[in-house]
């Protein structure tokens, strides 16, 4: 995962918390809960606080961005 900010990469995270993904954060587009590890939980602390757009969203919202997304 980069760790350079940019609102046009949004990012997948887990729709459950894991030994790994421990962070709650809310996905961007919908707001479901949804969990990101460590780097994530960081990515996510420094958009907010630079006042960009949340990176994150989740696995149904980012399928349907792709699909919007593939027929343009």
């Amino acid at each position: 995962m980069s760790t350079a900010l940019n609102q046009q990469s949004l990012v997948t995270a887990a729709s459950i918390m894991t030994d790994y993904n421990q962070h709650e954060v809310r996905c961007g587009m919908c707001a479901k809960e949804i969990y990101v590890d460590d780097e994530g939980y960081r990515l996510y602390m420094d958009a907010i606080n630079a006042g960009l757009d949340n990176p994150f969203r989740c696995e149904v919202c980012n399928e349907e961005y792709d699909d919007l997304a593939y027929e343009g």
